[in-house]
């Protein structure tokens, strides 16, 4: 009589993420960077640059931890304490986030920490017609364009508040392109993210972490590495439209970025680890710390002119029907 053989198939087993190729591409950078410094002779500078070189520590942590990215610090650090022009110290933002940002992003990647991939490629399709569009056309006067970010992030920390504590709360996992219009929301995020970007070198991971977190319910701890990498990737496209396409770029920009790149290669991966090692609660309100001391900094930092008063009233209108809009449109379609 013969018998069923019943061994069941082994169980597949995935290899553990390794970082071997973070750093392998960290010692290549590394090297690189020590290179080009002897052979301009630009170590004595560190003896100026050396407050950049800290601000980029803090920074660069942040840009891998939070949808904030790394140039909503350099922007008004450089710009109102270290009086770099506004142009710069968004080119600063570019050049800084292209390496550290991608480099918390190959992190990422390496570690098999989840994302959303189609939401990455969808707004970078949007992101890089909109920068591209913001560089050619877009004009905002100074200080409008920091205080209208600072702003709507203020706004957001109330609605994500209210999103986490104040609904019923069931944070979604993935993010399924179910409808045409799933697509041209995030393509058209993208498109104003990356308009954003052009002026202040950040926006798009904030305004797509805003629609995500919002309007589709994803969660925190899904949708921050997601804006990580996507910052990561168009900060590229923003250096390689200024320092090869524009060729634009103050020579002081390259020796502050150049002052920052060991930092942030390290720091912004840090980030991507804290972030994705803590708990979704406290992301929630490690990012509130952030966006709160950004608008205080900000209030402090920038006058409060009459004119500007009516204009942030209306922001702050508009902004709040829309998220509220956002949230509304969510909990009705879940019904």
């Amino acid at each position: 009589m013969k018998h069923k053989d019943v061994r069941k198939d082994p169980v597949p087993v995935h290899p553990k993420p390794t970082l071997k190729l973070y750093w392998i591409t960290a010692l290549v950078i590394v090297s690189a960077w020590t290179a080009a410094m002897s052979l301009l002779n630009w170590w004595a500078m560190f003896s100026e640059t050396w407050p950049i070189s800290l601000t980029m520590v803090f920074g660069s942590f942040i840009a891998g931890a939070t949808s904030e990215g790394g140039g909503a610090v350099a922007f008004p650090v450089f710009t109102k304490l270290f009086d770099i022009e506004p142009a710069d110290a968004k080119v600063f933002s570019f050049f800084i986030q292209s390496v550290g940002m991608t480099m918390a992003g190959l992190f990422i990647y390496l570690k098999k920490i989840p994302v959303l991939w189609n939401v990455i490629f969808a707004a970078l399709s949007g992101g890089v017609i909109g920068l591209i569009t913001g560089e050619l056309f877009l004009v905002i006067p100074n200080p409008y364009p920091k205080l209208l970010f600072t702003f709507i992030a203020g706004i957001f920390a109330f609605f994500l508040i209210y999103n986490r504590w104040g609904i019923p709360d069931n944070p979604i996992k993935h993010f399924i392109f179910d409808h045409k219009s799933d697509w041209l929301v995030i393509l058209a995020t993208g498109f104003l993210g990356g308009m954003v970007a052009s002026v202040v070198g950040v926006g798009i991971d904030m305004l797509v972490f805003i629609v995500l977190t919002l309007l589709y319910g994803i969660d925190e701890k899904i949708s921050t590495p997601t804006t990580v990498v996507l910052m990561g990737l168009l900060s590229v496209i923003g250096f390689v439209w200024h320092a090869g396409i524009v060729a634009d770029v103050n020579p002081d920009v390259w020796r502050y970025w150049m002052s920052c790149v060991p930092i942030v290669i390290f720091g912004a991966p840090l980030g991507a680890w804290v972030c994705s090692k803590i708990g979704r609660d406290q992301l929630i309100w490690f990012l509130l710390f952030l966006i709160g001391i950004e608008v205080v900094t900000t209030l402090w930092l920038i006058p409060i002119t009459q004119d500007r008063i009516a204009v942030l009233a209306i922001l702050v209108l508009f902004t709040s029907i829309l998220f509220y809009g956002l949230i509304h449109y969510r909990r009705i379609s879940n019904d």
